[in-house]
């Protein structure tokens, strides 16, 4: 299954680790996800034998961090942090470490098959999960452990990770959709490979975001640009027009690289 037929089928993607997979496909040796939900489906029946009676919420979540985090040993990888590989959840679930969106997905898809609404939580430069309960949103930060994440450590992570550019306010603390998560996965990896002129790479990439994110035009105007690298004027012109019919101003960017086409 590729990602448009998944996208199709389940266009809410309610089966987040499942994308995930697909999400990144052209970068794995076996794009199968069976093999992710296999084992996501031992370990969710694993703590799905230690949750607490009477129920108990915060012990149920200290429950999943400890087989997460202690038992199976993931990590937040700081050395290698820009690896593409960090973001691939197989490899992750393979190395044991990852990006903070991937383990967080990881951390959604289990506390999902446990019975908690389990979302992401889109903060600027740093991914983290999330349980919605009667009482609110309860945030954490798979990539440090599962620690829990309020309104001060936010804005801490937002000051850290974007290196004091953004001011944090306390509604990016909000549930972002799963697709929403699959657009944040993808244009991760996009952004590495197109800082490195990784063409290749690039051009899936961009394809998926726009598969993902059909509405928005700064996908199709990346796709053009690949495509002008790669010397393909024909596709990378319509991908301009196309981005020109869904962008709601004038964009002048797009308007000089249809007359740079012209005049090539």
């Amino acid at each position: 299954m590729s990602l448009l037929d998944y996208l199709r089928a389940d266009p809410d993607c309610r089966n987040l680790a499942e994308g995930a997979v697909h999400a990144v496909a052209p970068a794995l040796d076996d794009p199968d996800p069976d093999h992710v939900s296999m084992q996501l489906n031992e370990w969710a029946f694993i703590l799905a034998g230690r949750m607490p009676l009477p129920w108990n919420t915060h012990k149920a979540i200290d429950a999943l961090n400890d087989l997460l985090f202690v038992e199976l040993g993931f990590e937040g990888d700081r050395e290698t942090y820009d690896d593409p590989l960090n973001a691939l959840l197989p490899s992750v679930i393979a190395r044991r470490k990852g990006l903070p969106i991937a383990l967080s997905i990881l951390w959604i898809d289990l506390a999902h098959r446990l019975g908690f609404d389990a979302v992401g939580v889109n903060l600027p430069g740093h991914f983290i999960a999330a349980i919605r309960t009667d009482f609110g949103l309860l945030c954490f930060d798979p990539f440090h452990k599962g620690r829990p994440v309020g309104e001060e450590s936010g804005a801490e992570l937002v000051k850290s990770a974007t290196a004091g550019r953004i001011d944090f306010h306390r509604d990016m603390l909000a549930p972002a959709s799963n697709r929403q998560t699959l657009i944040r996965l993808v244009r991760n990896l996009h952004l590495r490979f197109m800082t490195a002129e990784s063409w290749e790479e690039a051009i899936w990439t961009a394809t998926h975001l726009v598969l993902l994110d059909p509405t928005n035009p700064r996908p199709l105007k990346d796709r053009a640009f690949i495509h002008l690298q790669r010397d393909e004027p024909g596709p990378g012109l319509a991908d301009l027009l196309e981005a020109m019919r869904l962008s709601p101003d004038p964009d002048p960017e797009i308007q000089a690289w249809l007359e740079q086409l012209e005049r090539s």
